[in-house]
């Protein structure tokens, strides 16, 4: 089975062990990298609205580990930053505060 298909059938299902998210998420990381992970990120982002209102808390904290997970593994440099802000993710504070230069 697909990672993602695996990620939706849980949020389908309304219940997910920990455990399965962090060996789904693993799984993912060891299958396609960086790029796995935020490509589930923006799926997750991309479907939130469309999901009945019962399934979205799940959806929810399914993005919050996988971003968890992606930050911990791969801290931030400077493309990520910029990737980040390409695709539409909140930039960093730090980014926000820096001054301009003219």
């Amino acid at each position: 089975m697909n990672i993602n298909e695996n990620v939706w059938k849980t949020i389908g299902r309304g219940a997910v062990h920990p455990s399965e998210v962090l060996n789904t998420l693993i799984e993912l990381d060891n299958r396609k990298g960086q790029i796995g992970l935020w490509a589930l990120e923006n799926e997750l982002r991309e479907k939130m609205p469309l999901l009945r209102p019962s399934a979205r808390p799940l959806a929810q904290a399914w993005l919050e580990a996988t971003i968890q997970y992606r930050t911990t593994y791969y801290p931030e440099t400077r493309l990520t930053r910029l990737w980040n802000r390409l695709v539409g993710a909140e930039a960093p504070s730090e980014a926000r505060t820096l001054p301009l230069a003219s």
